[in-house]
């Protein structure tokens, strides 16, 4: 049985080390992936003054788990700051869809999205619901 609840406990203390996040900013996210060995990966988001080099805080768990030879995903939470309340469940932007699924067909392991909110709450579910014409189209 997989331990979501600790996977997203892990994306949202990683949301502590955001960088370069204007003071008060609703920008900040957090991400946490667990491997196939029970690892756990997090990070948060790292801000760029040009929108175009920030670094979203999937892949940067992403990045994290690879940095270490851990390339078997199978789930990955998300949680974010935006919504004031800490009700609103968090889901990956495209560009971080596209690299959950890539990921899922280089490993095989079709990965568990947990789209969590700031109380902990989460909803799970399966890369292939969330991406319905993946690109490139090939099945695992």
């Amino acid at each position: 049985m997989v331990d979501y609840k600790k996977l997203v406990e892990a994306a949202i203390r990683s949301m502590d080390n955001a960088f370069n996040i204007a003071p008060g900013s609703p920008y900040v996210y957090g991400s946490a992936v667990l491997t196939d060995k029970g690892e756990i990966y997090s990070a948060s988001n790292y801000g760029s003054d040009t929108a175009s080099l920030t670094l979203h805080a999937e892949q940067a768990a992403l990045a994290h788990a690879a940095a270490h030879g851990a390339f078997k995903i199978v789930a990955i939470a998300s949680v974010g700051k935006e919504d004031p309340e800490g009700k609103k469940f968090c889901h990956p932007c495209g560009i971080c869809k596209q690299l959950i699924w890539e990921n899922s067909l280089k490993s095989g392991i079709s990965v568990k999205v947990v789209m969590a909110n700031l109380k902990g709450e989460y909803v799970v579910k399966d890369i292939k619901e969330l991406v319905p014409f993946p690109w490139p189209e090939r099945s695992f």
